[in-house]
């Protein structure tokens, strides 16, 4: 049976037996089904096809879970722990908004290098697959996607507000800048360009960097030199 990398954790403090094989059972296929949906995309996870990979019943993955877009909506659930977990957690103790954004942007780039999932970043995959099919994934997917935007907005508006980015900063464009960055390198990452990879890290340092506020107090102060008295005559 493939167990998938433990990603997600059954909840603490469970004493009931029969629920604590529930929730064990329950991690087990979402930690598979997540690989899957990542390289095969969520159309491409079925209750069948997850069962003969994990060797159980097709009915016990229908027990946990229901039908196939039920299971495709806790998968994508479950993605989306992950990602915060790896991602988003790690920033939220650091003070000082710019490095915070820094952290995020940043701990994409490595969530994605690092392969959490085998087929890079599930959330953008996910919006690529479903940009044009309408329906309780697609609104799953947005919501995620909102989420993530929003997060990175409320940051930059944070660091404005600590004077650490410049006022006049349009927010939602530096926001729309580093998601093209993030979704362009993901494909990058998939299909092994690495250069490209890379540079759309350096982008998104560039990109913070150019939004920063210029620091003032390192500046020497220019002083008027004194007025030159007329000598008498």
């Amino acid at each position: 049976m493939k167990t998938g990398r433990g990603r997600i954790t059954p909840p603490a403090g469970e004493t009931d037996g029969r629920r604590l094989r529930g929730a064990k059972a329950r991690a087990i296929i979402l930690d598979r089904a997540m690989d899957v949906a990542s390289v095969s995309g969520f159309e491409g996870l079925t209750v069948g096809s997850l069962a003969s990979d994990l060797g159980i019943s097709k009915g016990n993955i229908t027990v946990l879970f229901g039908d196939k877009e039920a299971l495709q909506v806790k998968t994508l659930d479950a993605a989306a722990e992950v990602f915060s977990a790896k991602v988003i957690t790690p920033s939220l103790d650091e003070p000082i908004p710019i490095k915070r954004l820094r952290r995020l942007c940043h701990g994409w780039f490595d969530y994605v290098d690092q392969r959490v999932f085998p087929g890079g970043c599930l959330m953008y995959a996910a919006i690529n697959e479903y940009r044009a099919r309408p329906g309780v994934i697609q609104d799953r997917v947005n919501k995620c996607r909102d989420a993530w935007k929003a997060l990175l907005a409320r940051t930059i508006r944070d660091a404005q507000t600590a004077g650490e980015i410049r006022a006049d900063q349009d927010v939602q464009q530096l926001v729309f800048k580093l998601t093209a960055f993030q979704a362009t390198s993901n494909t990058a990452a998939l299909l092994g360009d690495v250069k490209y990879f890379l540079l759309g890290r350096t982008m998104t340092e560039a990109a913070i960097l150019e939004a920063e506020a210029a620091d003032q107090s390192s500046m020497p102060v220019r002083r008027k030199a004194p007025a030159r008295r007329k000598r008498p005559v």
